[in-house]
């Protein structure tokens, strides 16, 4: 149902409401991925950007640029 009202009576939207959804972006640009699979990671650009990455040759940081994403971060190096 939609409806102007929020969710949930008047109370403070979660950081999952909060949080950006890649899944229609992904979708716009990418219409024929998994959608079952899709909707499992709709909120982690990274994981939106694994499973975009089987399906094309772009690097995983033109992913995340497409997706409007922030950039990820280098890693520290450990020192084992």
């Amino acid at each position: 149902m939609n409806r102007i009202t929020p969710a949930h009576g008047g109370e403070v939207a979660s950081l999952r409401d909060l949080a950006p959804d890649y899944w229609s972006r992904a979708l716009a640009l990418w219409p024929r991925l998994e959608r079952h699979r899709l909707a499992r990671v709709r909120h982690d650009p990274r994981r939106v950007a694994t499973l975009v990455g089987r399906r094309t040759n772009l690097s995983r940081t033109a992913i995340l640029h497409l997706l409007g994403a922030p950039a990820e971060r280098d890693s520290p190096k450990r020192d084992h």
